[in-house]
């Protein structure tokens, strides 16, 4: 089954002789169980396809579903209501706040979801424990290093049943050893059933997805098998 289904779709920013279009008729489906990677140059749309894949955007033309549902047919609620309980996604900026604890942060997407406290904390805690960052669960993010923080952004994208997870150069702040981790807590979430879609611009960590997308000016160019051996994963 498809988890992510985009057919048709365009972005345009702006208008007259200051129109953008960021994205030209793209299709794109990731099914459940599915790591994609897609690469490309700066400018070629890319940080656009994550968020419309989010809804966190809307596109000018075409048609984005996530879990079977038309993401254009919700009103704010609902899309909010999607965006917690069927989308996780790892920001470039990481948008964490401030003013929360590590596991506060990790566990805002499930209280606002109405999830019990003590169960959000438990959840957050798992979660934190699998990136490595159980013993800075009380942490603020100020107090965190780069790194520390950009798993804590990991970590609330991962947490509860998301079905799909939407991850934004995930490994950027990340020693290699480190990026290694998180690519396989990428990966097990695929077995899971979850699916993933990954904007990366070092090949070695598109070649842990199931396929490779490339953008190039707003339009698909090619996708092609991660030739990285299952074993290695």
């Amino acid at each position: 089954m498809n988890v992510l289904e985009m057919a048709g779709v365009t972005r345009d920013h702006g208008t007259g002789a200051a129109l953008v279009r960021a994205l030209r008729g793209v299709d794109l489906t990731v099914a459940e169980g599915e790591f994609v990677a897609v690469m490309g140059p700066s400018g070629s749309g890319k940080s656009t396809l994550l968020r419309l894949a989010g809804g966190l955007d809307r596109p000018t033309e075409g048609t984005v579903r996530v879990a079977g549902t038309d993401l254009a047919a919700l009103d704010g609620r609902r899309l909010a209501a999607v965006r917690r309980r069927d989308a996780g996604y790892v920001f470039q900026d990481l948008n964490l706040i401030a003013t929360l604890t590590a596991a506060e942060n990790v566990m805002l997407p499930l209280e606002l979801d109405g999830v019990r406290t003590r169960r959000a904390r438990a959840e957050a805690l798992a979660v934190l424990e699998r990136v490595g960052l159980a013993d800075v669960a009380g942490r603020f993010p100020d107090d965190l290093s780069g790194g520390q923080r950009q798993r804590v952004a990991i970590a609330r994208a991962l947490v509860g049943e998301r079905r799909l997870v939407l991850a934004d150069e995930p490994t950027g702040a990340l020693d290699s050893v480190t990026g290694d981790d998180v690519l396989r807590l990428l990966r097990a979430r695929c077995a899971d059933g979850a699916a993933c879609l990954m904007v990366t611009h070092d090949a070695r960590h598109a070649a842990w997805a199931d396929r490779v997308i490339f953008l190039y000016d707003g339009r698909i160019d090619a996708s092609a098998a991660a030739p990285l051996p299952e074993a290695a994963r």
